[in-house]
């Protein structure tokens, strides 16, 4: 009864979390929270301390898969805390194989963007500038001014994607 009723709440938050990161380019706190809170709750009414402390751990686990992407600029904090809330759902080992599926997803869906915005010659024309920097001046120039036409990766559609499938092998004992 309780793994239908976290399922469908993830299924919820997951849609939420795309439709808005689509729209506004951001992932609000209080779906990240109120989704946290309810796979920490739902699992600990079931299971007790062990849910409480399967659902904790999914979080921070969640949390550290994505935080040092965070750190370095790649992405924002709110597709970090969305994937630490999918955690308290799926628990400490699943939510390490969404991730996984989502990192695939999103390095296919970020040359795809790329591709469609004509962003691809622009990186490999920088590459090729950069090589070239690095044959004659046995340096590496690197500039500090961003670059505004870089297409947006809106994060939340991988992890969710991710999450389903990490979910759908597990089901199927695939994984």
């Amino acid at each position: 009864m309780s793994s239908s009723f976290l399922l469908s709440g993830l299924a919820l938050g997951l849609i939420v979390a795309a439709i808005t990161d689509v729209r506004t380019g951001r992932i609000p706190n209080w779906l990240t929270g109120s989704l946290a809170i309810f796979g920490i709750g739902v699992n600990s009414l079931e299971y007790g301390w062990e849910g409480f402390l399967f659902g904790l751990g999914g979080l921070i686990m969640g949390l550290v898969c994505l935080i040092f992407f965070y750190l370095k600029g790649g992405m924002g904090a709110g597709d970090v805390k969305l994937l630490g809330a999918i955690g308290t759902i799926l628990g400490p080992g699943q939510v390490v194989f969404a991730f996984a599926f989502a990192a695939i997803l999103g390095g296919l869906y970020s040359l795809a963007l790329l591709s469609n915005q004509g962003g691809m010659r622009h990186a490999w024309d920088r590459m090729f500038l950069l090589l070239a920097t690095l044959k004659v001046t046995k340096t590496i120039a690197v500039s500090g001014a961003p670059i505004s036409t870089e297409p947006k990766l809106r994060y939340a559609l991988v992890l969710g994607l991710g999450t389903v499938i990490a979910k759908t092998l597990f089901y199927y004992d695939v994984l």
